[in-house]
């Protein structure tokens, strides 16, 4: 009977002895803990680089790990900017000056940029590693090699000498949060697909979502209790298939450019009788399709949500030459030519001019708006009557644009929508909802746009997301102490 006694207490040590052990090992588990970035373009990168950096000069034991489905790193890094990477935006301008060139996100972003990662940081960053930069006239940043290889490799170099483990050819399947007995370490099971070893299965402390727009992305965020804001393009081009046809306004015009012109966007407001305008001032260019550039490009961005209720089919109005008013105001100037120069064809002689005596509007591009106006090119200004004046100053001041479709702008590819913003702490970019994931990059409800504004939402909202992922892994363990 005493050695049966005995038997129990050497069992029972045994056993506390056990659950100790195993305490240690979690222990031991919780002091190496590891950081799933899920994504590995811009954001994902990023964050990784930053998170290494920030675990390696705080000295404490984080495995920083990229999980990419692709097997290529920041590909559209690659073809950014025609393969130069506009990689960030004047940061000489105030942060509120830049905030304006987000159509979504603008009030969410004003912290981050204003204290915790500026677009004077993200200048600073890149430059401490060795990459200069250049500014050109409107704004956009550039490095100075002109290649987005210069940015790829900075990045790519900085997580590397930081210990990042980049697994590409890795394809996250699903994400479950381990909480509640689920698991013996909290945190989340991560489901992956690899071709040569199979469904693998990981365990990760702390998540960072950083998918861009794939749906596969949005599908995760949602499966783990986030709100989506429905996604519709960003950033595109018009089609004017009808008014590019042979014998139309904009044929043969494919590579013209105007330096300043005002895009807008008029809307039926239902209950209303005043229309609800949407307009962006900027250059513009005619395309073999129908019209790009700057000017184009931001009033898509500003009514992304417009044009797709609208299906990209509707009507827009341009002026040429806003520096000269209204039409009224252009017809008053025009007229007075009948008196100054009237000997000159209407057709060869713009008489909008800006300080160095060049037309603003550019000479093909003058002539067929003089025919479209049904003005004859040998018409003097001597034998133009007021009338023809004043569809010429219409066609000048509120010329309509028939858009039959969207185009591609394949320097850069955006979308609007995402994660909505109410359900992340943006300071730390951690979600409120779901404790433990991070969000950074295109997959939230920030879209900017062109001129470098959405590679500095991927920097500064990587870095904050990278940082604050091992700011949470530092201070999260609880020590497990030697039973008695």
């Amino acid at each position: 009977m005493k050695m049966v006694k005995k038997l129990a207490i050497i069992l029972l040590g045994c056993t506390a002895s056990l659950k100790w052990y195993q305490a240690q090992c979690l222990s031991q588990q919780s002091h190496t803990r590891r950081i799933a970035i899920i994504g590995g373009g811009a954001s994902g990168m990023f964050s990784a680089a930053a998170a290494a950096t920030a675990a390696r000069e705080q000295n404490v034991k984080i495995e920083v790990h990229v999980l990419e489905s692709s097997p290529k790193l920041m590909s559209k890094v690659e073809i950014s900017g025609g393969g130069r990477c506009n990689v960030l935006h004047d940061t000489t301008k105030p942060v509120s000056d830049i905030l304006n060139g987000y159509p979504r996100g603008k009030k969410e972003l004003n912290g981050m940029f204003s204290k915790y990662f500026s677009p004077k940081d993200a200048e600073k960053w890149f430059r401490d590693r060795g990459v200069e930069l250049k500014t050109e006239i409107d704004g956009r940043m550039f490095p100075v090699t002109d290649s987005s290889r210069t940015i790829i490799d900075c990045i790519y170099d900085c997580a590397l000498k930081n210990n990042v483990q980049i697994l590409t050819n890795h394809k996250v399947t699903s994400i479950q949060r381990c909480e509640d007995g689920a698991s013996s370490v909290d945190g989340f099971s991560v489901s992956l697909m690899n071709k040569d070893k199979g469904e693998i299965q990981e365990h990760y402390n702390c998540i960072i979502l950083a998918t861009g727009s794939s749906p596969k992305g949005y599908e995760m965020a949602s499966s783990l209790g986030h709100t989506l804001i429905p996604t519709v393009p960003s950033l595109f081009t018009f089609n004017t298939k009808n008014q590019n046809k042979e014998g139309q306004i904009f044929h043969n015009l494919a590579g013209l450019s105007v330096k300043s012109v005002i895009v807008s966007l008029k809307i039926k407001m239902e209950g209303k009788k005043k229309k609800k305008v949407i307009q962006q001032q900027g250059p513009l260019l005619f395309t073999h399709h129908g019209l790009s550039g700057p000017a184009v490009l931001r009033l898509s961005a500003f009514a992304a949500r417009e044009f797709k209720e609208l299906n990209y089919r509707t009507d827009i109005t341009i002026h040429w030459a806003p520096e000269f008013g209204s039409a009224q105001d252009i017809e008053d100037r025009l007229w007075s030519m009948t008196s100054l120069s009237p000997k000159k064809t209407v057709a060869a002689f713009c008489p909008l001019m800006d300080t160095a005596g060049t037309s603003v509007i550019p000479r093909r591009l003058w002539f067929a708006i003089v025919i479209q106006s049904d003005i004859d090119k040998d018409t003097t200004w001597a034998e133009i009557s007021r009338k023809k004046i004043g569809t010429l100053s219409r066609n000048i001041a509120e010329f309509v644009v028939d858009v039959t479709g969207r185009g591609v702008f394949k320097e850069e590819f955006v979308t609007a929508g995402g994660v909505n913003l109410k359900d992340i702490t943006m300071n730390t970019m951690e979600s409120k909802v779901c404790p433990g994931v991070f969000f950074c990059g295109e997959i939230i409800d920030v879209d900017g746009i062109t001129g470098g504004f959405n590679f500095m939402n991927c920097w500064s909202s990587g870095y904050t997301a990278g940082t604050n992922a091992v700011e949470r892994l530092q201070h999260g363990g609880d020590q497990t102490s030697m039973p008695t």
